[in-house]
């Protein structure tokens, strides 16, 4: 019975979540609707969005995993990635808004290829975003077969299937207007789960003082910022956490292109608040993984099966059916916000970014042809990720931290130096690019292979190699006349823009 009750709610909101997806796809029009609903959006549906994706099944599932295994140093994580999102909005927000409405981009890639002059560097970038957006998508897709085989009690495969038909419906039809609508509904159930969550599991373990006393006793790295007791999170994991999370926040294609799609640019300022103060408010439901591990310690709950089932086990365990439904719906919504955007994301580096930019040079296609494009390379994308996502490797937080990684190492250079830096070069973006999804890649199959393990986490290895030889070889090449830049300062020109918007 507490089962069904648990199912009936999830299935409520997956429909909820397909007549939004449905209602949605009558206002597709082009492709400019379809990847970033035409800029029409504003602040909280920005900003929810903009939490929501940041969130992810890798933030809901994955990381109260490595919590539950580790201890406070994710929370050290959590904190760091709500204070990027300022970081973020600081750095990228206007800038991003104004020239991308200047320019009519509708990618980062687009952007780029403005800033530097180049197709080879929009080629490159797109591809980064591409192969960083699968791996990304796969720690979605774990994460949604592990919390649907929980609630619905089928095997992995088929609770994976289950969920990426609905996951497939609503983001092939409604593209990006259907996505932040649902970010906006997720994002309220999440804030509102991870807080019951917290509170409730607060209440079972005996509050923070107990808590503390027990995870001591159980291993003092485990109430530690960073492990020193021979831990392996130690110092460096947590100087990593701090330049992928606070500092790479603004390396995230799937947030930043977020900004593209404010109304208005006097509306940024509260985006930037809300997203940060909604994200730091679901960054509370990760001390399920803590909780769980008292809660196991002491035997009064089993151990989950997997690190990954910690989440989903606690939600049953100890809570109402009907509050668990909600929970469940909590934790879907983490998943499927994120899943929504990286199949956006994909799909708008092959059809935007490849086929219309390069292959096609430019010209411009029939809306309908536009749109038509769209949605089957989109759903040619979810048929790739489900079969990759079969058996994928690793722990979903792992995975989405290699992922995450992996877009730092490859795009903060070119995007967030590049667009304020008049002496780089389209060289050294080119280098940069390559070389930080090529080490972040190589780096991360090293350490899960057993053959080569370092002290840094591997994306920030390559972001920091990356990050050098994007002003080494900007010094060492020709400083060639942007466009970008061919007038004055983009801030100034940013500027300008919000004056003739108010007009």
């Amino acid at each position: 019975m507490d089962k069904m009750i648990i199912l009936i709610i999830g299935i409520l909101y997956l429909i909820v979540i397909l007549v939004i997806g449905i209602w949605s796809s009558r206002k597709q029009k082009d492709m400019s609707t379809f990847y970033i609903g035409g800029r029409s959006f504003g602040p909280w549906l920005v900003a929810l969005a903009i939490s929501s994706t940041t969130m992810s099944g890798y933030g809901f599932v994955g990381l109260p995993a490595i919590a539950y295994e580790n201890g406070y140093i994710i929370i050290m994580l959590g904190i760091f990635a709500t204070a990027g999102i300022f970081v973020s909005f600081l750095v990228l927000a206007k800038p991003l808004r104004k020239i991308s409405e200047k320019f009519g981009s509708l990618t980062i890639s687009d952007l780029l290829e403005t800033r530097y002059n180049s197709k080879a560097v929009r080629v490159v970038t797109a591809l980064a975003i591409l192969g960083g957006a699968i791996g990304y998508q796969m720690a979605q897709y774990k994460a949604l077969g592990n919390m649907l085989q929980t609630v619905l009690g089928v095997r992995y495969e088929v609770a994976l299937f289950i969920g990426v038909a609905i996951l497939t419906v609503y983001v092939v039809a409604g593209g990006m207007i259907s996505a932040v609508w649902t970010d906006f509904i997720q994002m309220i159930i999440m804030v509102a789960g991870s807080l019951i969550v917290f509170f409730g599991g607060l209440r079972l373990v005996g509050g923070f003082s107990q808590m503390n006393r027990e995870l001591t006793q159980i291993n003092p790295d485990l109430t530690q910022a960073f492990h020193t007791n021979g831990g392996s999170m130690t110092i460096f994991i947590f100087l990593s956490y701090f330049l992928l999370y606070m500092i790479g926040q603004q390396a995230q294609p799937h947030v930043v292109t977020k900004f593209y799609m404010i109304r208005k640019l006097s509306m940024l300022k509260w985006a930037a608040f809300i997203a940060a103060l909604t994200y730091g408010l679901t960054v509370l439901l990760w001390f399920s993984g803590p909780f769980t591990r008292i809660l196991v310690e002491r035997g009064e709950m089993a151990a989950p099966a997997s690190a990954d089932l910690v989440v989903p086990t606690f939600i049953t365990t100890y809570f109402h059916p009907v509050i668990a439904g909600l929970l469940f719906a909590a934790v879907m919504a983490a998943i499927m916000s994120t899943s929504e955007a990286f199949l956006l994301l994909a799909s708008s580096s092959v059809v935007r970014d490849i086929y219309q930019q390069v292959i096609k040079k430019g010209k411009e296609l029939p809306p309908k042809k536009e749109l038509s494009l769209s949605r089957w390379v989109t759903l040619a994308t979810v048929a790739l990720t489900f079969l990759l996502s079969l058996n994928p490797p690793d722990l979903v937080g792992w995975l989405g931290n290699a992922s995450w990684g992996l877009f730092v190492a490859s795009l903060l250079p070119a995007v967030s130096i590049g667009i304020w830096w008049k002496r780089a070069t389209r060289q050294a973006a080119l280098v940069s690019t390559i070389l930080g999804f090529s080490l972040s890649l190589i780096l991360y199959i090293l350490k899960v292979k057993g053959i080569y393990t370092p002290q840094l986490d591997t994306g920030a290895i390559a972001f920091i190699i990356s990050t050098l030889s994007f002003v080494i070889v900007s010094y060492l090449t020709k400083n060639e006349k942007s466009e970008l830049f061919s007038h004055e300062d983009p801030r100034i020109q940013a500027d300008k823009l919000v004056i003739e918007n108010k007009q």
